[in-house]
C-alpha cells in the first residue's frame, strides 16, 4: 500500500511540474536593408592551358573554369573567405609556411554580364543585385508576431 501511495505522489508531482512549463512562439520576417548592394565579379581562365585535343575542347573547358571562378569570387564577396595559416620555424629560420582558403555559399540570381575571349583568357563577368536575394546577409530579424499557447 505504501508503494502505491508513493507512486501516486510521484505521478501527481510530475503532473504538477509539467503544468508549469511555458511555451512561446515568435515569428521573424527578413527585412531588406534600405539600400541594396550590387556585387560584381570577373572570372578568368587561360584557354591554351586547358586539357583537350582541339581548340574547341579547350575553349569549352575554359568557359566552365571562368564561370566557376566568377561564381567563387561572388561567394567571397557575399559570405567571406575562411583562411587557415600555419608557419614553422627551426632555430629562428622559417622552414615552412602554409596558407589554405575556403569559400562556401549558395549563389542565386546572378546575372551574366559578358562572356568573351580576351587575348589568351576566357573572361566571364557576373553581377548580383542583393535586393533580389531571398535571404540577405545584412537583413535584420524583427518579430512579426508573438503568440502564446492557448493554455497559458
Amino acid at each position: 500500500m505504501a508503494s502505491v501511495s508513493s507512486h501516486v505522489v510521484l505521478l501527481s508531482v510530475a503532473v504538477l511540474l509539467g503544468g508549469c512549463s511555458y511555451e512561446r512562439t515568435i515569428r521573424y520576417q527578413l527585412e531588406a536593408p534600405a539600400q541594396s548592394r550590387v556585387l560584381e565579379a570577373t572570372g578568368y581562365a587561360v584557354v591554351a592551358s586547358q586539357p583537350g585535343v582541339s581548340y574547341e575542347d579547350k575553349l569549352l573547358l575554359a568557359m566552365a573554369a571562368s564561370r566557376q571562378d566568377a561564381y567563387r569570387r561572388l561567394a567571397e564577396q557575399l559570405y567571406g573567405k575562411k583562411l587557415s595559416a600555419s608557419s614553422s620555424a627551426d632555430q629562428a629560420v622559417l622552414t615552412g609556411d602554409k596558407v589554405q582558403s575556403q569559400v562556401q555559399g549558395v549563389i542565386k540570381g546572378a546575372e551574366l554580364v559578358t562572356e568573351a575571349v580576351e587575348g589568351n583568357f576566357y573572361v566571364t563577368r557576373l553581377k548580383l543585385d542583393t535586393a533580389n536575394l531571398l535571404t540577405l546577409p545584412q537583413a535584420e530579424l524583427t518579430p512579426v508576431s508573438s503568440r502564446l499557447k492557448w493554455w497559458y
